[in-house]
């Protein structure tokens, strides 16, 4: 992606959208605590122009860091993975992501998570046709509420192009920094004629400084496959000198880990 780490959260969950498409199961944490709505409603255009300035000043806090994530492949049954992985993925701003395979037990799961890893490296080096803005998405506000005791504004976001990588979704906006907290939605066009349906969801927050991707689920139903899924989590990140662990995550494990629909050729 051009830049911005804000953009390369996105940008590393759309990939997994193109070639397994993500849909994500018990995502009601958030919605679920959407109440006690404050009187004010914001001009959407002047919303709308916040919310991406927010996007570009975490483009300017961007700094290297290599991630540590865990990939589990399933097929049809759910407590046993076919295929688990270990890899190494590493970015450089503005635009540069690298990746290796530390560990693998192999098999047809692997080439699965390689082929979701190399679409990451290509989506990171020109991510502005994902990024949420008015030049991809139409923007209504659905409501104003609390999550957690924090005042958000609710939108949903209608993607102004048939792009397989932009979502018909809805999103969370943290009402004092106006970051994305959550995005949930299906994918505007399928990946792949293989893939029936696919559904994700992102969450977002704060690691070293950093706004990053913390959490995501996904699952997705093929034509002629069933169900797959692939739980992604991010284990640590190296920050330049500091090993900042993802204790979002280890917060979120009432939660499913990410799981993403594989949409295999």
């Amino acid at each position: 992606m051009s830049g911005p780490r804000y953009q390369s959260t996105l940008t590393t969950a759309m990939s997994a959208a193109l070639l397994l498409t993500l849909l994500f199961a018990n995502a009601n944490t958030v919605a679920a605590d959407l109440g006690g709505i404050p009187s004010e409603r914001p001009d959407i255009a002047t919303l709308v122009k916040r919310i991406v300035e927010a996007q570009s000043n975490s483009r300017a806090r961007a700094k290297p860091y290599s991630v540590t994530r865990e990939y589990k492949v399933f097929g049809s049954d759910e407590n046993r993975p076919r295929t688990e992985v270990l890899a190494q993925v590493n970015f450089l701003p503005p635009n540069v992501k690298s990746y290796g395979i530390d560990q693998s037990t192999g098999g047809m799961g692997e080439k699965v998570v390689r082929r979701i890893l190399d679409h990451e490296v290509d989506a990171t080096r020109d991510p502005k046709m994902m990024t949420v803005n008015d030049c991809n998405y139409d923007f209504a506000l659905a409501g104003i509420g609390f999550v957690g005791g924090r005042p958000f504004y609710k939108l949903e976001i209608t993607p102004k192009h048939q792009r397989k990588d932009l979502l018909d979704a809805t999103i969370w906006v943290d009402k004092d920094s106006y970051r994305i907290v959550r995005i949930e939605g299906d994918p505007i066009k399928s990946p792949s004629f293989w893939v029936k349906d696919v559904h994700l969801v992102i969450d977002f927050a704060e690691v070293a400084g950093m706004w990053m991707q913390t959490h995501t689920l996904a699952i997705a139903h093929l034509r002629f496959g069933g169900e797959y899924r692939v739980v992604s989590r991010d284990l640590n990140y190296d920050i330049g000198q500091t090993v900042a662990a993802n204790s979002v995550i280890r917060g979120h494990r009432r939660h499913s880990p990410a799981v993403m629909a594989v949409g295999m050729r």
